[in-house]
């Protein structure tokens, strides 16, 4: 059940960011739907890279195997900091090796990752998140996984997204910039 939205224009960024380096986990919509097996940030699902606590938590929530890995998404100017990766990646193409041990819930077995890229043209006001969870953290990285019901696709109905929330026990999710959060994780992540 979501028992507060709030609408603070940068200030939700921050507040959002925040919440995820505190382990939320949140739903993200964003202009249109995408088409494809990617979410490339209209419709994703994101969490904090650190733990592989979060990867199981959101094979969990996508109900799939949890040998399945997460993709990070990443600051495009910080890439070379935390991959072996010299160029953009804005749609997920090209796998490198991570660069720390930091990175636990988006670092494959064998050490890689499937990287996205993003800059401010692309998507400014992920990117903004991205940047406000960098600030929080010191890492421009999040997890990103698509934000769909399992063997459908993407949600662009908001009664689709309450009850995605609902069923698969997101924290929360962000609209174009307005932040719903649930009545469990409201008060346990707010900053």
């Amino acid at each position: 059940m979501l028992v507060w939205a709030v609408s603070l224009g940068s200030r939700t960024i921050c507040i959002a960011a925040r919440l995820l380096s505190r382990g939320a986990i949140l739903g993200w919509i964003s202009g249109r739907s995408e088409l494809g097996p990617r979410a490339l940030g209209n419709r994703s699902i994101l969490a904090e890279p650190f733990r592989r606590a979060t990867r199981v938590r959101l094979n969990d929530i996508k109900q799939r195997e949890q040998y399945r890995p997460i993709a990070p998404l990443c600051l495009e100017n910080d890439v070379d900091l935390h991959f072996d990766l010299n160029r953009s990646s804005p749609h997920m193409l090209f796998f490198a090796a991570s660069k720390t041990d930091t990175l636990q819930a988006v670092t494959h077995v064998d050490g890689s990752a499937r990287v996205q890229t993003l800059n401010e043209k692309q998507h400014p006001l992920l990117h903004s998140l991205l940047q406000a969870f960098k600030d929080e953290t010191g890492v421009g990285v999040l997890c990103n996984t698509s934000l769909n019901f399992n063997g459908r696709g993407f949600i662009n109905r908001a009664s689709d997204l309450v009850r995605y929330g609902d069923e698969h026990n997101l924290d929360g999710f962000i609209i174009e910039g307005l932040l719903f959060l649930r009545e469990e994780s409201a008060f346990r992540h707010l900053p």
